[in-house]
């Protein structure tokens, strides 16, 4: 299941993912989903994807689990009358309507355990019209084999935060531990801990759950760069691109 605990994350959120390229995925998933003008967004977190899609001029409806991030998406959005957003599950969202794309960014499918993302694929090819797309990325096993096994310290004067990962080899899953510590108006400083779980899938995994749930014409790409289609492997970030038979 996606992580409840949000409230105060949600808050810096934005300057956890300030180094991420929302411009350049965007360009790259509207490549991709080939003049599709509906989407689905599963896992929109505070809507940075769903902004540049709906100015793009296509209509998103976008959910996440968390209301507090959504309430950080509906700050960001405004009154947009090309966008939806719903509170909804990745596992077992229901939606009265079918899309011609659907779309599925940072790491979503991470938090999410084997069975768990089976059950997304397979709900979001019931909301799919036939031949639709769909797009979405992971974190890779030697992204969590080479950086996440350390502790990680940012500090900009701002925010300043202690990152600890602890793996389980034997569930394939990761331990998060975010330790923030943000600066007021007054210089004092205030701490949020956040705790998370996120799960390494293989390709292969993924590959398969894919064709089993009625998915064709997979193509893997290296961190929403074009390519041939050949995930290097030392890529840190797999872009997955399939359709709806």
């Amino acid at each position: 299941m996606q992580n409840k605990s949000y409230k105060e994350f949600s808050q810096i959120y934005d300057l956890l993912m300030d180094d991420i390229n929302y411009e350049k995925w965007t360009s790259f998933i509207i490549e991709k989903i080939d003049g599709s003008r509906k989407i689905l967004e599963a896992a929109c977190g505070t809507g940075s994807i769903t902004r540049l899609l709906a100015e793009a001029d296509i209509k998103v409806t976008a959910f996440d689990l968390s209301e507090d991030m959504l309430m950080r998406a509906y700050e960001k959005l405004g009154r947009n009358p090309g966008v939806k957003l719903l509170n909804q599950d990745m596992t077992n969202f229901k939606i009265d309507d079918r899309f011609e794309a659907c779309v599925c960014c940072c790491d979503g499918i991470n938090y999410l355990t084997e069975n768990q993302t089976a059950l997304f694929f397979k709900n979001v090819r019931e909301h799919l019209n036939p031949g639709g797309k769909f797009i979405f990325d992971m974190s890779t096993e030697y992204k969590y084999e080479t950086m996440f096994n350390e502790t990680y310290v940012y500090d900009d004067g701002e925010v300043f935060y202690v990152w600890e990962n602890m793996s389980d080899e034997c569930s394939n899953k990761i331990d998060m531990e975010i330790n923030f510590f943000v600066r007021d108006s007054s210089d004092k400083y205030s701490r949020i801990t956040e705790e998370q779980t996120q799960y390494i899938h293989t390709i292969k995994n993924i590959v398969d759950m894919l064709k089993s749930e009625g998915f064709s014409n997979i193509k893997i790409y290296d961190d929403y760069n074009n390519g041939s289609g050949v995930l290097p492997e030392e890529s840190l970030r797999a872009v997955f691109c399939a359709e709806k038979l």
